[in-house]
């Protein structure tokens, strides 16, 4: 592999790291904020609005961050062709924007226990908005991430500050709501900006080719879907037939969880577009056994020292929650190699499907486990976070029985120009 390669996925791997650190770690690091502001409640029903806003953007999404961004990496310097593709995915997530929205609204008129906070989950409808139109996928295609990361780390860090200044008690909870829907208004609209600026406006084809582009998009959407179903499905699943204190000691420790998700989802998201192209196997295998190695690290500290982290960054209230953040570090040790052997390598090596399958399979684990949990009324945060374990352990078992084969053909860099 080139040196110029290597810097290029590294360019876009710290575009990409930025861009996770404000969307994923920058909340994170508000959480300790809110968890004392808003109160043990308020932070539940504060973690059920971002769980909605989640599984709703999945659905808005359609899967079209990994069958879009593989598209336009394989149609570069066709300008045309990439503003069709943009245009059919832009009209296909603008009419899935609308049902979803149409659901959020709904959801409170539904359940009673959530009627008093009507107003709460349908300010939740500007951070779906702001994210559908966001075009990250547009340009991680492009692999110029870096047109993006500034606007991107703005919004949020706006969002952040905001809360910071404003909020002040439980009854700023709305409150919170607005500045994060208009947060990522904002980062939409700049970033439109930037793909006008770009040249790359989406054209508008017909529907026909719009649903040709949804259609090839599907069985990533519902892996996506299944992925919802052991991350924000599982706070779902506490917030209907559980307690907002519930949803919260869940919540504190899936915090810890995603962080250190989002740490290694750069390196996955730069290099699948390369991969994509080159299918270097060889420094695939380089970077997952330093991602492996740093994961071992990590975990052990994590488990050490977790109840310090939980009582520091949250509060002596939420020391309960060591139990469930116990559980997902052995989830995180599943988690990180699947992740890895996921997109950036099966898919890129033509075999999306059994990317794609293993998610789902892993997504059906998780519903029938909470199905069991259900049946026997158990409805705490360490049985639902027991469901997750399985199910990333399941989806893991799977892409390695899938993986193994190229490993052993060793596909070379050379054969594939």
């Amino acid at each position: 592999m080139s040196g110029g390669a290597l810097r290029k996925i590294s360019g876009n791997a710290g575009a990409l790291f930025a861009i996770q650190l404000a969307n994923a770690l920058l909340p994170l690091l508000l959480a300790p904020f809110l968890t004392r502001t808003l109160g043990k409640d308020g932070y539940g029903l504060f973690a059920l609005g971002i769980a909605f806003i989640q599984v709703a953007t999945i659905f808005t999404d359609y899967g079209f961050g990994l069958s879009a961004v593989y598209q336009i990496a394989r149609t570069r310097g066709n300008t045309s062709r990439i503003q069709r593709i943009a245009g059919a995915v832009y009209a296909c997530k603008i009419t899935l924007c609308v049902l979803a929205t149409a659901c959020v609204f709904a959801y409170p008129l539904l359940r009673e226990e959530y009627a008093a906070h009507r107003d709460y989950f349908w300010v939740l409808s500007l951070s779906v908005i702001g994210i559908t139109l966001q075009p990250v996928w547009l340009f991680q295609g492009l692999e110029r991430m870096g047109s993006i990361t500034v606007y991107v780390l703005a919004s949020r860090l706006s969002f952040v500050a905001l809360t910071l200044l404003l909020a002040r008690d439980a009854g700023d909870l709305e409150l919170v709501a607005w500045f994060n829907g208009l947060s990522h208004l904002l980062a939409a609209a700049i970033g439109l900006a930037f793909v006008r600026r770009a040249g790359v406006w989406p054209r508008w084809t017909s529907w026909r080719y719009a649903w040709k582009i949804f259609h090839s998009s599907t069985e990533y959407f519902w892996s996506r879907l299944a992925v919802a179903s052991y991350g924000a499905g599982a706070i779902l699943f506490l917030g209907t037939f559980s307690t907002p204190a519930q949803v919260a000691l869940y919540s504190v420790a899936e915090q810890f969880y995603r962080g250190a998700i989002a740490v290694y989802s750069p390196v996955t998201q730069a290099l699948y577009p390369h991969m994509a192209r080159h299918r270097d196997v060889a420094l695939f295998k380089k970077l997952f056994a330093a991602a492996a190695a740093l994961a071992v690290v990590g975990i052990a500290l994590g488990v050490i020292l977790g109840p310090w982290l939980i009582g520091f960054v949250f509060g002596p209230e939420y020391a309960q929650s060591y139990g469930v953040f116990f559980v997902f570090m052995l989830a995180l040790g599943a988690a990180i190699p699947s992740i890895l052997l996921g997109y950036p390598f099966l898919g890129a090596m033509g075999n999306a499907s059994a990317a794609n399958r293993s998610v789902v399979f892993a997504g059906l684990v998780q519903v029938l486990a909470l199905a069991v949990l259900y049946a026997g009324h158990w409805f705490s945060a360490l049985a639902v976070v027991g469901a997750v374990l399985a199910a990333e352990v399941s989806a893991l078992l799977w892409r390695i029985h899938f993986a193994r084969p190229y490993f052993k053909t060793r596909i070379s860099v050379a054969g594939t120009k």
